[in-house]
């Protein structure tokens, strides 16, 4: 699967949230609708816009639409998590094996993971029980699972205890013992959602600005 050129098209601004989380239980004679949680915990949503000022950002920006197949396409979408992170993570650079960076002067980011799991977790399991490599968790900090079959998940701390974290959504797939836990570069499987809108009329004379709308796809 492709994944988004993170250091050529970096988002100015982006937002991450759950859809779905809930369904109506239907309108009890009182009038009031009564909403219950599914066990699923929704799909994720995402929006990043990304300016486009040169003819390499431009020509990446193509191929990924043309790729993505009008919203058919998967492409694992990052999201920006560095100052969030516990600890001290940072992304360190990478050169190729020759010693040379991208055509554009950039390096390969070599993610660590900041905690792994210290038991096996069933599929849906909203609560892990894991050790942190780095730091300590607070409680809001999103992190991503490489699960065997539905590759990269994101997730959400939504509570911290002793030697455990609560998360939404629950787990998409049973993971093992010593499972890395990533909370710099969070990435998830995605398809476009706006195909239509993506890409719009370009201006040689100012940069482009260009908005993806993301939806988790398995």
């Amino acid at each position: 699967m492709d994944h988004w050129p993170w250091d050529l098209l970096t988002p100015r601004q982006e937002r991450w949230w759950l859809s779905g989380v809930t369904m109506s239980g239907g309108t009890a004679v009182a009038g009031t609708v009564r909403p219950g949680k599914t066990d699923g915990g929704g799909l994720w949503v995402g929006e990043q816009s990304f300016l486009l000022s040169t003819r390499e950002q431009i020509k990446a920006a193509r191929a990924i639409e043309a790729n993505l197949d009008g919203g058919v396409g998967k492409i694992v979408a990052w999201s920006f998590e560095e100052p969030f992170a516990p600890g001290d993570l940072v992304v360190s650079s990478v050169r190729h094996s020759d010693g040379a960076p991208f055509g554009d002067g950039s390096l390969y980011g070599s993610v660590p993971a900041g905690a792994t799991t210290t038991a096996d977790c069933a599929l849906r399991s909203a609560r892990i029980p894991l050790a942190m490599l780095s730091g300590e968790l607070q409680g809001g900090e999103h992190f991503s699972v490489i699960h065997a079959t539905y590759g990269w998940r994101r997730y959400r701390v939504a509570r911290v205890g002793d030697g455990y974290a609560d998360i939404r959504p629950p787990l998409r797939e049973a993971i093992p013992a010593g499972t890395a836990l990533y909370f710099i570069r969070v990435g998830l499987s995605v398809r476009l959602a706006n195909p239509e809108e993506f890409f719009g009329a370009l201006d040689p004379s100012r940069i482009v600005e260009v908005t993806a709308r993301w939806v988790e796809a398995f």
